[in-house]
């Protein structure tokens, strides 16, 4: 079963308890939650406070991604109140150690790529990681339009987790509709994270159900 992540940065952030409410009665599976610092990515997001105050109204399982420089600086403010973290291998020297740190918190660790950063950078560390965050739009920025080449990058990557018999999973961010959803799972992803195909629409229950059916039908 594929995964559904509900991405929160296009919610109403002056009604967040509804956003929330609406997404956990469309059965998605897990809340993602982007947080930018205007260096690593130009724009500037939800603060650090923001999983914290999550988890004050929802039990379902929140998801972190840093699109920041020197995600060790974070993880200590956000790794307690997440089941997941995902930073990005651009923006560290230290991958090991940061995969540490957020395991040190009980959160599972998660390595997001952009979409010109090829899988080798994963190497060594392919089987330290809960997943694989493959970013099929270039971070940062809401609404755009899917980068097809990400297909093959999908692809080649579950290849080589499938054949080194590891249990990585492959996370799909950017542009995932019910057109890019099903070409994404074909090649193995194993979740997506939506933002405007789920709160862009006015019936969320609908919303989810839709990309649901998409990947079903596979």
């Amino acid at each position: 079963m594929v995964m559904i992540g509900a991405s929160i940065l296009s919610a109403d952030y002056g009604n967040m308890s509804e956003e929330v409410k609406k997404a956990e009665n469309a059965k998605i599976d897990f809340f993602h939650v982007d947080i930018m610092d205007g260096h690593f990515v130009p724009n500037l997001s939800l603060g650090l406070s923001v999983p914290m105050d999550l988890k004050k109204i929802t039990d379902f399982p929140l998801d972190v991604h840093l699109m920041v420089e020197n995600p060790e600086k974070f993880i200590p403010k956000v790794a307690g109140y997440a089941e997941m973290v995902a930073f990005h291998a651009e923006s560290t020297k230290y991958l090991f150690k940061t995969i540490d740190l957020i395991k040190e918190y009980g959160a599972k660790p998660i390595i997001a790529l952009n979409p010109s950063t090829t899988i080798d950078c994963l190497e060594y560390v392919l089987d330290e990681l809960y997943g694989v965050l493959v970013m099929s739009v270039e971070p940062g920025f809401s609404g755009q339009s899917f980068i097809n080449p990400m297909v093959k990058k999908i692809d080649v990557l579950k290849k080589k987790i499938t054949s080194e018999n590891y249990d990585t999973k492959i996370f799909v961010d950017g542009g995932i509709n019910v057109n890019t959803a099903p070409k994404v799972v074909a090649v193995g992803a194993d979740a997506l994270i939506a933002a405007s195909a789920i709160y862009g629409k006015e019936d969320i229950n609908s919303a989810v159900n839709e990309l649901r059916n998409s990947v079903n039908r596979l």
